[in-house]
């Protein structure tokens, strides 16, 4: 890292305890990245997300008290110049369409390396904001074949 280089700031959403250390130590290790809070739920992410403003929020879908598809409109809401990085274990031809419906900007499979999550955090953090709830930014998807442009007006 350069000293003109911007820290990542990243808040860390899923249910599962060691996922979450096991993603802080990945993304903390080249000092790229700083991990601004851990949250277990979809509503410990709405409310870390608000009162941090992290750059991008690691949000898993399947967790308890709130789901990652309730908690990704409720992020932008709150923190609306936060992107979306959904990490999730649900097969992305299911769940990669409602996610980014919902406001997410990129969909990862949880077997993702950790160069394509970094690259993607970092991919997403550049993206300019967008405060329209109807914007035409490209997102990423990661599945079978890594990471590919995907537009939501493609019909997905």
């Amino acid at each position: 890292m350069t000293p003109s280089t911007k820290v990542l700031r990243v808040l860390l959403a899923d249910d599962t305890a060691m996922i979450r250390m096991l993603l802080r130590s990945m993304l903390e290790v080249d000092g790229s990245v700083q991990v601004t809070g851990e949250a277990a739920n979809g509503a410990e992410a709405v409310a870390m997300a608000a009162k941090d403003q992290p750059d991008v929020v690691l949000l898993d879908l399947a967790m308890p008290v709130m789901d990652g598809l309730q908690a990704i409109p409720e992020i932008r809401r709150c923190s609306p110049r936060t992107r979306i990085v959904v990490l999730s274990a649900f097969n992305a031809s299911e769940m990669e369409g409602p996610a980014l419906q919902a406001g997410a900007m990129a969909y990862l499979a949880k077997g993702s390396g950790p160069d394509e999550i970094l690259a993607t955090l970092r991919d997403v953090a550049r993206r300019q904001p967008s405060f329209s709830t109807d914007n035409d930014l490209s997102f990423y998807t990661s599945g079978q074949g890594g990471r590919r442009p995907q537009s939501r007006s493609s019909g997905r």
